[in-house]
């Protein structure tokens, strides 16, 4: 069995301190110890004895910079690839400043009302026979698998409890709550560092990494927030989702609230997350929420069901909301088009289900740069149009039942065209008065519900819409690492994105029943019309923001809040390794000519690039870090479908091993 520092089991397990720069153990840094839940399905890790004659002259030291999915991803393929025969042992440094190891930002403390945006079947942090060139493949359970395991029920008032009489089993397509998810990769944690293989060491410091130096010797120096630092051979930075310092709008908007709030003590500047800063917002406060996407659901979640509100079905089966009197006074909510996020479709696809393209394939975008005889497309021109031919061709076959017409021969009816082109632009040609919006708004999000019913097999919309979800490995093979010029580039980010995400990655279904409800009971309220290029003034005179708009509504209100989560930008980034890393060079932003998208730079093989261009062969960076020359970065791995994120990791540690393997290998 492997060992695990700082973690307490029916042994006493000696702590090793890694050696400083100068050869001398340096301040050992101890995390607060807790005891490992000893994992029930031993089928699926099976450890292999120690061997009695290894000799280890050197001990290789590798760090993961961030334990949530992706640093546990980097953990299990480390210790799935390592080979016992290498003759050396191998310690992983697992530093991540979270109360428990492996959440990440999917805390078990959250509130159980915020729900996970995927079936629980189609979550994992497992390998198995679809995920190719990783390495070997140790299964483990799913989301779904685990939480059936756990004998987690669904009981009436929708909470999930553990271990109790009553309610009903968790089904596969259900979308749990995130804390189920933070409960999930914390066992996960626990089971991989309790499997570990003879010969790794692991060591798990509860602390934040704050700044990396490279030596002259090719080894990396780490420094923690409490001091301590040491020296690894390899580090994999995963460090997810970090804040970013304020814009100077919201400087502005931050500025105004401290001079005005004496006048107004329910003033407030807030960004959606945390969300638990929410409940600081008095019950007596008007509020607008910037954003009407998923980050727009948490935020009405937290201020009415996380105030005691209820939403309950009425004898017409219609949901209705029951106040508690603790909700703010008025909820706003806009966007630059005011259309919320529509809801997925029942997922009727099995747990490795995907469309497969006929149209928009890998092989289409080869053609397309061969064609072009330069790597870069433009999106616009070059790839929408197919994959808008792609959602015809899915749309039209649906609506028939009839899946035989060669793709070769397709041609979509000019009414096909339409459907598509009023999903992707709803509001071409419509002109609504602010008097008759709320009508309109309710009947555009029952439309969609009923499509949402349908299901995404059944429905052609939402067959149409759900296969952008299932291409996205393609997108991502067309956007990645310059893929498009950079104009192309900038387009697809702020144009392109915002509509796919709209109609493919939006709520459950059950979020926007719910936000109907709030509607009619006159919780929520649109600030303004689509298209009437809201903007928010700071009136001194009465101490509040002022959503104005075209539509000459003017909305007055306490407590602003912006709904949406930020993009990594390393220039704005509040984390002290971050502004340390690009002040000496180590790292640089991503651009792509002279637009930058966010993220940090790196190469295909997800090394470091710094301020002068050099790759760093021994420093990897994968997920949100390196959303900009990555593309969709933050989705968690799923079952059967040769996850990119898994097959990241994978990669990342398979070069690992060979730098290792080469420092280590007896010279001549």
């Amino acid at each position: 069995m492997g060992v695990t520092e700082n973690i307490q089991d029916a042994i006493s397990l000696s702590t090793c301190s890694p050696l400083s720069a100068n050869g001398q153990d340096s301040k050992r840094c101890v995390s607060e110890s807790y005891k490992v839940t000893i994992c029930k399905r031993q089928k699926y890790f099976h450890s292999i004895s120690f061997n009695e004659g290894l000799i280890t002259t050197t001990s290789p030291k590798v760090a993961v910079i961030g334990v949530g999915s992706r640093g546990l991803s980097i953990l299990e393929r480390l210790a799935a690839n390592y080979d016992q025969n290498k003759n050396y042992i191998l310690n992983i440094y697992l530093i991540d400043p979270g109360r428990y190891p492996g959440q990440g930002i999917h805390s078990s403390e959250q509130s159980p009302h915020l729900l996970i945006n995927t079936v629980a079947c189609q979550v994992t942090m497992f390998l198995d026979e679809s995920i190719t060139n990783c390495g070997p493949i140790r299964k483990g359970p799913s989301l779904f698998d685990w939480a059936r395991e756990e004998n987690y029920r669904k009981m009436p008032n929708g909470q999930y409890m553990k271990g109790c009489d009553g309610g009903s089993e968790i089904e596969p397509n259900d979308y749990l709550p995130r804390q189920l998810l933070g409960e999930y990769l914390r066992w996960v944690y626990d089971y991989l560092v309790s499997n570990l293989p003879s010969g790794i060491i692991v060591h798990h410091y509860n602390q934040t990494v704050i700044d990396i130096h490279c030596l002259n010797d090719g080894g990396v120096k780490l420094f923690l927030n409490d001091g301590c630092s040491f020296n690894v051979d390899c580090a994999v930075l995963t460090t997810g989702h970090d804040q970013n310092a304020l814009d100077n709008v919201e400087l502005h908007y931050d500025q105004f609230v401290n001079e005005c709030r004496s006048m107004n003590p329910h003033l407030r500047y807030l960004r959606a997350y945390p969300l638990s800063q929410l409940q600081s917002i008095d019950q007596h406060s008007r509020v607008a929420i910037q954003g009407l996407g998923l980050s727009c659901h948490d935020v009405l979640s937290e201020l009415t069901c996380g105030r005691g509100g209820q939403f309950v079905y009425g004898d017409n089966d219609e949901l209705t909301y029951i106040r508690s009197g603790h909700e703010p006074e008025k909820i706003y909510v806009y966007s630059r088009n005011c259309l919320p996020f529509s809801a997925r479709g029942r997922n009727e696809k099995s747990v490795g289900g995907q469309y497969q393209a006929r149209f928009f394939t890998r092989a289409m975008i080869d053609q397309l740069r061969e064609e072009n005889g330069y790597f870069q497309l433009d999106f616009e021109k070059q790839v929408l149009p197919v994959l808008i031919n792609e959602m015809c061709y899915v749309y039209e076959c649906t609506l028939r039942n009839n899946w035989l017409v060669s793709h070769d021969e397709f041609e979509p009816s000019e009414e096909t065209r339409q459907v598509i082109h009023r999903l992707l632009y709803p509001l071409d040609n419509v002109i609504i008065d602010y008097n008759s919006f709320t009508f309109w708004i309710i009947d555009f999000i029952e439309q969609d519900l009923d499509e949402a019913y349908l299901g995404n097999v059944s429905s052609p919309v939402k067959a149409a819409t759900d296969l952008l979800r299932d291409v996205r490995d393609t997108i991502r093979y067309t956007v990645d690492f310059r893929g498009l010029t950079p104009r192309s580039h900038q387009y697809f980010i702020e144009n392109i994105c915002p509509v796919m995400n709209r109609i493919a990655v939006g709520p459950p279904k059950e979020r926007n029943i719910q936000l109907l409800a709030l509607i009619r009971a006159g919780v929520v309220e649109f600030a303004c019309v689509p298209n009437a290029q809201p903007r928010v003034r700071c009136d001194r005179a009465r101490a509040s923001f002022v959503i104005e708009s075209k539509s000459m509504q003017e909305c007055i209100v306490d407590v602003l809040i912006k709904g949406m989560m930020e993009s990594f930008y390393p220039e704005r980034n509040n984390s002290c390794l971050i502004r340390n890393m690009l002040k000496r060079g180590l790292i640089r932003p991503f651009s792509n000519g002279d637009y930058r998208p966010g993220g940090i730079d790196i190469n295909e093989n997800q090394n470091l690039i710094s301020a002068e261009g050099l790759t760093i062969q021994n420093i990897w960076a994968l997920g949100n870090i390196v959303e900009g020359p990555n593309f969709y970065t933050y989705v968690l791995p799923r079952p059967l479908v040769n996850s990119r994120a898994l097959q990241d990791a994978g990669k990342c540690v398979f070069k690992i091993f060979s730098l290792l393997d080469k420092c280590l290998a007896p010279s001549n």
